[in-house]
């Protein structure tokens, strides 16, 4: 899948109000935009609470990853949270490079982060600090 991003909503149960993505290949310019999408149908639609799985996904450009900042803030100011899980150990180098590891986190399974969102989130930075 080099190359070639595939984002797909998994599951989202209308009894539930958490949204599971799972997202494949890369995230750069030509998948990203398909990710800010689908968040922000999510989020107009009133899912805060959103897990993105990352288990297939090889490499997130500084595209994708503003994204995640730009869309966690706007869930947070509605009460909710974005959590990832599964990120590869080359993703997960890159989160830890950016230092999203101190207000963002990372699970192993959906189950670890469906049970985190009844936790206090993270703070976010203030401007300026990422």
């Amino acid at each position: 899948m080099k190359g070639n991003g595939k984002l797909k909503r998994i599951r989202q149960n209308e009894l539930s109000e958490i949204a599971v993505l799972t997202v494949g290949g890369y995230i750069e310019f030509s998948t990203s935009d398909e990710l800010d999408e689908i968040l922000s149908r999510l989020i107009n639609a009133g899912t805060f609470k959103i897990i993105i799985d990352l288990a297939n996904v090889d490499y997130i450009s500084s595209r994708g990853w503003s994204i995640f900042l730009s869309k966690i803030k706007e869930i947070r100011e509605n009460k909710g949270d974005l959590k990832l899980i599964g990120l590869t150990e080359d993703v997960y180098e890159v989160y830890k490079v950016l230092e999203f590891f101190w207000f963002m986190k990372v699970y192993n399974s959906i189950d670890e982060a469906v049970e985190d969102f009844d936790h206090e989130v993270p703070p976010m930075p203030e401007s300026g600090q990422t």
